[in-house]
This record gives structure tokens, C-alpha cells and sequence, in this order.
């Protein structure tokens, strides 16, 4: 593991969350020396007792002083699509709340990870991630805001979504609305161009998208994944279901929190896709990782949290589905 960089000292928020705990090994073997930000400290030091945990919530600004009094630097993967409906107001306050307390205490960088426009007019989700990171870069710190559309990972929403549904869905109802492009992203890249936004030559907030490899529609990301778990559910189109009505069976078939998966189908409306300045311009020697070995790696850290009575529900339906019951990342 390379030597801690000098002066180098990182607040990681989030930390505890999906792409928090995905990025901090990344970011320790970059060298920098990472402060891991939560509400909760004691009960994230039970489970990674060698981690560096503060106390960091932002609607305590004395929390958030005290956490970024140290540090050098500053990722910030906050957002609170779980808490309700409130929560675009709770994700601007946290953000001005952020910003401003960074500028006093003379923070040097603040990595952001947000969402991609979308072609046409955002949904409620990605409205909030936009206005976060404009919020952020309204300020004195200088922002580097990372712009991603699905990433894939063990613990991503998600990700979760689309692998619940290609593992439990024997049939499927593809509405016309997964015909919408996006460009899903490993979290291992994410991870490689947060640990370069933070250590590249910045004098001024910049923004880059952080596409995926490949461009891919819903039904496509959905089909494929079934297919690396050696499942052929039967298919069929249908013009006249929306994207809140599809919400509701999401809530039933998968495991994702409601008002998570109500907010993210609601953002598969348009096409979500690079048309601005990408961060692998700035790493051109940095290959991406295929989407097929991203939801490969995905799909056995999500097989290690399962429940062996959901375990043997997903083989059944994968034999009602004509498929074999062997998930092909395992063969």
C-alpha cells in the first residue's frame, strides 16, 4: 500500500452508505488518509473497527465544523431520497450547510458525486442531485462534481432493482419507457475518478460526466443481467405503463427501499447520457470496466447478503423461467 500523502487528510461523507464503503479501500491506496464521516460512529466503528470515524451530520453545524476542521479535502455522497418527501429541501440545506462551513474552515477541495441531465426534463431525484452540486459550487471551495447515471455495484439501489427483477420475474412486462439510453458505470471507476478528482490540478469548480463503457436502454440492462444469472424470463412489450404505475410492482418484486425505488424509475423518462466534458478525458490511460464483468462482480456480492429461504424462491423461479438455476458468474 503506497505511503499516506503528506497533508492529505480526506473527509469521506457518506461513508457508511453503498458507494462510501466501495471507495474508501481505493482512496487509502491512492494515499490519502481518510476520515469517515457518519451520524453514527459507535456503530460503524463495530463493523470497521480500523476506520477513522467522526460524528457528521449535516443538520448540526457544530457536527459538521468539528469534521472538517482537520481535513484537507472533503467527498461528498450525501443525499436523502429515504427520508420522504421532503427531501430535495433537506439535500439543499445540507448542501449550503456544507459549503458555507467548508469555506470557513478553509477547505482546499470538494469532490461531489451527482447525477447526469437527462435529455429531457429531470425527475424529482435528479433535480435534487443538480441542485446540490450547483448549491456546492455557490460557494468559496473550489468543486469537482463527478456526474454518473446507474451504478453498479454490490448494495446500489439501483443496481438492486435491476437484479431482483432479473432473478424473480419469470415473465416480464417491458413498458416503452425502457427504451430510454443510459450509461451505467462500475462503482470501481467511480471509485478511480473520485481518488483522481481529488488529487488533479484544480484552480475553479469543474464538472465532468462519469459514463459507463457501453450505452445501454432498460430493457437491455435488465435482459442482460438476467442472462449472467442463467435466467430467460419471457418478455413481452407493452406501450401504456408509466413509470410511477411500474413503481408500485418494483416495490413488490425487489428489495429496495420505496420511496428509493418510486424516485429512480421516475428518472428512466428520457435518455440519460454523456453529451458534456467526461473525467476519462483527464485519465486517458484509465480503461473502464465492461458492463458485463461490472454486474458479474456485482451480482456475487449481492448473492453473500441473501437469505438462503430467497435463495431457494429465486431457483424455483428460475426453473418456472426455462433457465438453469446457475448464475453464469459462478460457472
Amino acid at each position: 500500500m503506497p505511503s499516506t500523502i503528506e497533508g492529505k487528510r480526506v473527509l469521506l461523507t457518506g461513508a457508511t452508505g453503498f458507494v462510501g464503503t466501495h471507495i474508501y479501500p481505493k482512496l487509502v491506496e491512492s494515499g490519502f488518509d481518510v476520515v469517515c464521516g457518519t451520524r453514527h460512529p459507535d456503530e460503524a466503528k463495530k463493523h470497521d473497527p480500523l476506520r477513522n470515524y467522526v460524528r457528521l451530520d449535516l443538520s448540526d453545524a457544530e457536527s459538521v465544523e468539528s469534521a472538517l476542521r482537520d481535513v484537507e479535502k472533503a467527498v461528498y455522497l450525501v443525499h436523502s431520497m429515504a427520508d420522504g418527501a421532503a427531501y430535495a429541501e433537506a439535500e439543499k440545506k445540507s448542501a449550503e450547510t456544507f459549503r458555507d462551513i467548508a469555506a470557513k474552515t478553509r477547505l482546499e477541495r470538494i469532490v461531489y458525486l451527482g447525477g447526469m441531465r437527462p435529455r429531457g426534463t429531470p425527475s424529482h431525484h435528479l433535480a435534487s442531485r443538480l441542485q446540490t452540486g450547483k448549491s456546492l459550487r455557490a460557494g468559496l471551495v473550489p468543486v469537482v462534481e463527478l456526474q454518473a447515471t446507474m451504478i453498479i455495484g454490490g448494495g446500489s439501489e439501483s443496481f438492486r432493482i435491476v437484479r431482483d427483477l432479473g432473478a424473480r420475474l419469470p415473465f416480464m412486462l417491458l413498458p416503452k419507457w425502457l427504451e430510454s439510453m443510459s450509461e451505467p458505470v462500475a462503482i470501481r471507476d467511480i471509485a478511480a475518478a473520485i481518488a483522481f478528482a481529488l488529487g488533479m490540478p484544480l484552480t475553479k469548480s469543474e464538472v465532468y460526466n462519469a459514463p459507463g463503457p457501453e450505452r445501454l436502454s432498460g430493457k437491455e440492462i435488465i435482459l442482460r443481467t438476467s442472462g449472467l444469472l442463467g435466467h430467460r424470463p419471457k418478455a413481452f412489450g407493452v406501450p401504456f405503463v408509466t413509470p410511477r404505475l411500474s413503481s408500485y410492482w418494483i416495490r413488490l418484486v425487489t428489495r429496495a427501499d420505496p420511496n428509493v425505488a418510486t424516485q429512480l424509475v421516475e428518472g428512466l423518462r428520457s435518455d440519460i447520457v454523456s453529451e458534456g466534458h467526461e473525467i476519462w478525458t483527464r485519465m486517458p490511460d484509465y480503461a473502464r470496466t465492461p458492463f458485463d464483468v461490472a454486474v458479474r462482480s456485482a451480482l456475487e456480492e449481492e448473492a453473500e447478503s441473501l437469505p438462503p429461504t430467497t435463495r431457494l424462491v429465486e431457483r424455483v423461479l428460475h426453473r418456472i423461467a426455462g433457465g438453469d438455476a446457475r448464475p453464469r458468474a459462478a460457472r
